[in-house]
């Protein structure tokens, strides 16, 4: 498999295309999102469950930021890493959006950091997410 590192390639791949029905889903990303945001808190505050799990959650309130806003700007993904170069080309070069937060979701993902500070930047990038998207 070739290697995708540009949003070119990624659209001339089968991993990112058009799809004018994408922004219809992100309500239900919101959702998902603020589902697994609170989710997360509720496990910290408790210290209930395996803190891997408020990772876990806190990684999947990112995705499905990262998902609605490509899907805002009318793509749909297929593939991890062209879901985040279309994000950074689309939000984070025209300052829309902070780097950070794509570095934060890499992080969250690999588990390389404490589950408190997934947590705050999961909370983080939903806000920003709901800035940018009610703009």
């Amino acid at each position: 498999m070739a290697i995708i590192n540009t949003l070119q390639k990624c659209l001339d791949s089968p991993y990112l295309f058009k799809d004018d029905q994408a922004p219809e889903k992100i309500p239900a990303l919101l959702a998902k999102a603020a589902d697994r945001l609170e989710a997360a808190a509720n496990l910290q505050a408790t210290g209930q469950g395996d803190p891997a799990d408020i990772s876990f959650l806190s990684y999947e309130a990112m995705f499905s930021c990262l998902r609605a806003l490509v899907y805002q700007k009318g793509y749909r993904e297929a593939g991890l890493r062209c879901l985040m170069l279309a994000c950074e080309n689309l939000y984070v070069r025209p300052g829309l959006l902070d780097a950070s937060f794509i570095v934060a979701f890499e992080r969250a993902q690999g588990l390389k950091t404490p589950p408190a500070e997934n947590l705050a930047a999961a909370s983080s990038f939903v806000k920003r997410t709901l800035e940018i998207l009610t703009v």
